[in-house]
């Protein structure tokens, strides 16, 4: 199939130009950093493109137009990325003009190489002081998965000492040395280290660079459904906090606060209301006729 980025719109075509405004609230330019911003849009135009194309759809055509706006060259070589993992022609026609040649990018990114990057690659960059980072995603598709590349300065560390409920996480280490916290451990780590923390034992970890150099890492999390689309419960064991993230979730919590069930489970039909420190008081609830009573 031929994919077509076409800055005069035509009918039938994918309506790229107006979901972009839609989504990022300007006509041509690119949200830059963080890839969170990038993956809504990412998602809807994923599902736009399987619809009518696909390397196994005998539905499809043998061209498809996305209809674009004046892109800047960050968001076209974005644009152009995506597009092609769906056909092995990609072209662009700008407004009165002719049709390019062949603009197909290989699925590809290179985690050591961070001086020749195309424009979307570099929108893609975190600076500051302390740390740098290249997010791969949605760059790299918009699938459950979601890598980044940082480097921590000697004395820093890549995240807070940390544990997720639905994120697998794994850690490449790709240049340096430092020191893996995992659960109450201190390990050693060193380039070509491999380092998991899969979901289910909510075990907490955290690298960090404190043997006198910068740490390279690439950090790779596998998510429970498409990032940013999955409830997950986050324990921040240093700062006693647990925290309710996802749609519909937006919450904080003391660790203090996480009680052993038990209690639950032996009152569960009896009514009462559970207090902030735990505690409870006798409730008449709705759908339950005995009424939960305090012990003399």
């Amino acid at each position: 199939m031929k994919l077509i980025l076409d800055e005069e719109a035509r009918e039938g075509a994918i309506r790229v130009d107006r979901a972009w405004e839609l989504f990022f609230e300007t006509k041509s330019g690119i949200p830059e950093g963080h890839g969170a911003r990038l993956i809504p849009f990412t998602n809807w135009l994923w599902d736009e493109l399987g619809k009518k194309a696909g390397y196994l759809n005998r539905n499809s055509g043998k061209e498809l137009t996305l209809a674009i706006p004046a892109f800047g060259q960050e968001a076209l070589d974005y644009l152009l990325r995506i597009a092609s993992f769906w056909a092995d022609e990609v072209h662009v026609k700008k407004k009165g003009g002719a049709i390019s040649g062949n603009l197909w990018r290989k699925p590809v990114v290179n985690v050591f190489d961070d001086n020749t990057l195309d424009g979307a690659e570099r929108s893609l960059v975190g600076k500051d002081d302390d740390k740098y980072q290249r997010f791969f995603m949605p760059l790299l598709g918009p699938g459950r998965a979601f890598f980044r590349v940082e480097e921590i300065s000697n004395g820093q560390s890549a995240a807070r000492y940390h544990s997720h409920s639905e994120v697998d996480e794994y850690y490449l280490i790709l240049d340096g040395s430092g020191t893996l916290r995992y659960h109450d451990k201190d390990v050693p780590v060193r380039r070509g280290d491999l380092i998991a923390k899969p979901t289910g034992p909510d075990a907490t970890s955290q690298l960090i660079a404190d043997r006198g150099e910068t740490l390279r890492i690439l950090d790779m999390e596998v998510w429970h459904d498409r990032p940013y689309n999955t409830k997950d419960l986050i324990h921040n064991p240093d700062f006693n906090e647990i925290i309710l993230r996802g749609p519909g979730w937006g919450g904080l919590i003391p660790t203090e606060a996480l009680m052993t069930s038990e209690d639950f489970r032996k009152h569960y039909d009896e009514g009462y209301r559970r207090n902030k420190d735990g505690g409870w008081v006798p409730s008449k609830l709705r759908g339950h006729k005995k009424i939960r009573e305090k012990q003399q």
